[in-house]
């Protein structure tokens, strides 16, 4: 699914049932397109981020 915004992501994020693809492929917009500090907090929740480095950008911010 495409949005149009931010904020429609993040609805879709609040209304699709808990780890479905839906909620994930908004989460991952929102990942994307939100301020810093709230995408360090979706790419924990996502998973995305391992020991010592995040595993999609290769950065050390130590959030695994």
């Amino acid at each position: 699914m495409e949005y149009s915004s931010f904020e429609e992501a993040l609805q879709v994020c609040m209304r699709a049932a808990s780890g479905s693809p839906e909620q994930r492929v908004a989460m991952e917009y929102c990942l994307q397109h939100a301020p810093a500090d709230l995408r360090m907090m979706l790419a924990k929740r996502l998973g995305l981020h391992e020991q010592g480095g995040c595993r999609e950008h290769g950065c050390e911010c130590g959030e695994g």
